[in-house]
């Protein structure tokens, strides 16, 4: 198997980190699309989403949106684009902000499916994606009473993983010392 680049910088350290913890971190590109792109990376090394584990990309989308969320209030941005690049390479979350008539033209032309053609790709879809829903739904017993709403909330909190205040200053703070 090839050295990759992207592991080997990770390591090397050399890029603007606006942030980094065990399992992440986010940089600013040295060629961005656009001022105050974030570059959000898995450091395990993957080139698919479906590689990592499911706390793994849990954490990465919650980077990629308060992310999202800093450079709309550091960079006063108008709104962001996120998009996951899966590569020969390594697996990355580019947050771009977005000002009006910033010249980026993110634009394709929509393909024509005829009707059969997309009601196929919408079963076949549709298919797949519910199943995530009814394994969870099965998992549950039925007779279940309804918990507490301190409990709800606390169970809420794990799930979301709500960062600690000197997590977001932090980031903050990066985006607004790196960028002019």
């Amino acid at each position: 198997m090839m050295a990759c680049v992207v592991c080997d910088k990770i390591k090397e350290k050399k890029a603007l980190i606006v942030y980094e913890d065990v399992n992440l971190i986010a940089i600013l590109p040295s060629k961005p699309a656009a001022v105050g792109h974030i570059k959000i990376m898995p450091k395990q090394h993957s080139s698919k989403l479906e590689e990592l584990g499911d706390e793994l990309v849990q954490d990465l989308f919650f980077l990629a949106n308060f992310s999202s969320a800093s450079v709309f209030e550091a960079l006063q941005a108008h709104g962001t684009n996120i998009i996951l690049n899966e590569s020969d390479n390594h697996l990355a979350i580019d947050v771009i902000p977005r000002k009006e008539n910033d010249g980026l033209d993110f634009m394709w032309k929509p393909k024509q499916l005829t009707p059969e053609e997309m009601d196929s790709v919408h079963n076949s879809i549709k298919d797949k994606a519910f199943v995530i829903g009814k394994v969870e739904q099965e998992q549950k017993e039925p007779a279940q009473e309804a918990e507490p709403v301190e409990a709800a909330e606390e169970k809420k909190e794990e799930i979301i993983k709500i960062p600690e205040e000197e997590k977001t200053n932090y980031l903050i703070k990066q985006l607004t010392d790196k960028i002019p």
